[in-house]
């Protein structure tokens, strides 16, 4: 696995870990919520069990990006 640091949405460190083979996103943790952990869906062995229920960082999100799924949203990091 590799490691890199990024500004968040918070604008404070996140860590991201990788896989060391294809470079796939994997999993974070955000510097200014350091007991949450992000998983990445598309990391997971069977997608479909990932039942999400709410969005985040939406603000970001291009005009055309909308969601299929009714989730609340958030537009930055809820706190």
């Amino acid at each position: 696995m590799k490691q890199s640091r990024v500004r968040g949405g918070s604008g404070r460190w996140a860590v991201r870990n990788f896989c060391s083979e294809c470079g796939s996103l994997l999993f974070g943790t955000p510097e200014a919520a350091p007991e949450m952990v992000t998983i990445y869906a598309g990391s997971l062995d069977d997608p479909a069990l990932f039942d999400p229920k709410e969005a985040l960082f939406t603000g970001q999100r291009p005009a055309g990006a909308k969601l299929a799924a009714q989730l609340v949203e958030h537009e930055a990091l809820p706190t």
